[in-house]
């Protein structure tokens, strides 16, 4: 029938059956975004966005949960269980079989109960590849009805409508993420990352399917890479300008570690899932390529994230020094500095962030050793006023007598009076400060003994 239409001149046909099908195409999307939100309960885009770190801050006497790039992959698992459910629900619909279907890198088996309501990425995972199917499906359809030479421009009608909706939806979810951005509420930005990562994975399969079509339907795709990418790179950069800027100047008043230093090490953390998709996001950046360049790495993506998280950890002690300038008392600044550096060298070896963190800057570790000392020693300094009540230099006593004078007992009675006494204003002070971790609360406390009771005794003893 195409061939008699074809040959007489009646080659309008080509158009209504690209738009027919295109109709057709994008009913079915339709139909799968009103399933999509059935089933979720809600609107397709109407989820308030991630969970994985709390806008700003959380109450430090909230029980919290410990985010971990665990979360992450259970999301990815999720959407990939739905990718393979949308497969499934296109191929009883219409009867054809859509091939093999694999789950990629991932593990479809996971614990509903550990995963959080990520419907916006979810969904639209599930619609990109739903449209990628669809597309293959209609390709098939055309063989042996269009002419080979007609069927780009066929195709094109065809996928224009549901490709220029999918593009919007991205688009969507790329403002919205702008949107948390700019109210510094990054964790709802992680979002990008899994769904750049399974584009990224979906594309090469995605190029051959549009291979030989029109520049417009092959530019579509990659304009949906393009800007979830410019998204992560604005949000990564954005991170750490939100540190420098950062306008908080409430402090701990006990000089315990700040919940900036804890969000951003959580927000580093998640980040390590997706190596390799913030690492081709960050060498489109010339300031990360030029350290690249200088160094000897077989693994440029996690030589480029461990750039991204010096900068990150370099701004955040910037920033934490200059908040600590706040504090009236030298001791509590100290502990402040103290407590956040331990933090953070605790929570790099606890996780890979060191691993990443050595590539570009080998010495890292050996910094935050020597300012832990350095903040110690700083501390320690709180205790001279009280060493200098049992000091023994340049005392009037004269020690070859038989008895003292009363001058001299007068002098060591006021001694021992100003030492309780400063002692005890310590005590006052030093009770309202905290250091969480155990092992460095001891270990002052062992240092603190060591520095001031073998003074006390020489001068006891005296």
């Amino acid at each position: 029938m195409a061939s008699w239409l074809y040959d007489n001149g009646r080659d309008e046909y080509l158009t209504v059956y690209g738009k027919v099908r295109g109709h057709a195409m994008m009913k079915t999307l339709t139909s799968l975004k009103a399933y999509q939100r059935s089933v979720s309960g809600g609107s397709v885009h109407g989820t308030a966005g991630s969970p994985m770190l709390r806008p700003k801050f959380q109450n430090r006497h909230e029980p919290t949960r410990r985010p971990s790039t665990r979360r992450l992959q259970f999301f990815e698992k999720k959407a990939n269980r739905m990718l393979i459910k949308a497969s499934q629900t296109i191929e009883q619909s219409t009867g054809l079989n859509l091939g093999t279907r694999r789950a990629s890198h991932l593990d479809i088996s996971y614990n509903a109960e550990e995963i959080d309501n990520e419907q916006e990425m979810e969904n639209y995972l599930v619609c990109v590849v739903a449209l990628h199917k669809l597309m293959q499906i209609e390709l098939n359809g055309m063989k042996g009805i269009i002419e080979a030479t007609h069927q780009p421009r066929v195709f094109e009608l065809i996928v224009k409508e549901a490709m220029d909706s999918i593009v919007q939806d991205g688009e969507n979810i790329a403002a919205r993420a702008k949107r948390c951005i700019s109210r510094h509420d990054f964790g709802s930005v992680l979002v990008i990352f899994p769904i750049l990562k399974q584009l990224m994975v979906l594309k090469p399969e995605f190029e051959r399917t549009v291979e030989e079509c029109d520049p417009y339907v092959r530019s579509k795709f990659e304009s949906i890479l393009t800007t979830l990418h410019s998204t992560g790179v604005k949000a990564l950069e954005d991170f750490i300008e939100s540190l420098r800027s950062d306008s908080v100047t409430q402090l701990p008043p006990d000089g315990t570690v700040h919940e900036l230093t804890s969000n951003v090490l959580m927000f580093l953390e998640q980040l390590l899932e997706y190596t390799d998709t913030i690492g081709r996001v960050l060498s489109q950046d010339p300031n990360y390529n030029i350290h690249l360049e200088r160094m000897k790495t077989h693994d440029k993506n996690k030589a480029l994230l461990g750039f991204y998280i010096k900068k990150v950890l370099v701004q955040l002690n910037h920033t934490l020094i200059s908040k600590s300038e706040q504090y009236g008392d030298p001791a509590l600044k100290a502990i402040f500095r103290l407590n956040n550096n331990n933090y953070v060298l605790k929570s790099l070896q606890r996780s890979n962030l060191l691993e990443l963190y050595l590539i570009a800057e080998p010495g890292c570790e050996e910094y935050y050793y020597k300012s832990i000392q350095e903040h110690k020693n700083a501390y320690s300094t709180s205790w001279n006023k009280l060493l200098n009540y049992i000091s023994i230099e340049d005392s009037p006593i004269n020690f070859h007598g038989d008895k003292l004078k009363d001058k001299e007992r007068a002098f060591i009675k006021e001694k021992f009076a100003s030492f309780n006494k400063e002692i005890d204003d310590i005590v006052k002070v030093q009770r309202g400060y905290s250091i969480p971790d155990v092992e460095l609360r001891e270990s002052l406390k062992r240092d603190n003994k060591e520095y001031i009771i073998p003074k006390y005794n020489a001068f006891y003893n005296m």
